[in-house]
């Protein structure tokens, strides 16, 4: 319960801090900063943390070539593409409408999951995804309402 409460003080946090920089009018360049102090911080900490399981030469080749295919192909494509398309995102709409499209990509992965993998969701992440589904039309409802487009 914890990381999940944690999980989502991160996700509440990246909502209002990336408004802030979206709206200042540069928040590609200010993402583009942060990826670059993150990057050695991360780096680092993975290094330590995988010091003994490098010490095999074949798990170093491995490791090697993981990272390189990760960075290059990954990176871009599951970091720098979507964050880049949140801050354009946010440029035009407001947090709350923002927040609703975040709250949507869990029912998202999960169909995705079930078309592409047959992963099949258990009794409690059905009512979980309904939960969300029904929160999701309870507030665009309220958005609506309040007069946001």
């Amino acid at each position: 319960m914890l990381w999940a409460l944690a999980a989502a003080a991160m996700w509440a946090a990246y909502v209002v801090l990336g408004k802030r920089v979206a709206r200042a009018g540069s928040g590609l360049d200010e993402m583009a900063v942060g990826f670059a102090v993150a990057a050695p911080a991360l780096s680092l900490l993975g290094g330590v943390a995988g010091l003994f399981a490098l010490a095999d030469p074949g798990v170093l080749l491995l490791a090697v070539g993981v990272g390189v295919l990760s960075s290059v192909i990954v990176g871009v494509l599951s970091s720098v593409l979507p964050y880049a398309l949140d801050q354009l995102v946010l440029q035009r709409v407001g947090q709350a409408r923002f927040a609703v499209l975040l709250a949507l990509l869990l029912a998202t992965a999960t169909v995705i999951g079930l078309v592409t993998l047959g992963q099949i969701p258990g009794v409690l992440e059905a009512v979980g995804i309904g939960s969300v589904i029904v929160a999701v039309g309870l507030r665009s409802r309220d958005l609506r309402r309040a007069g946001h487009r």
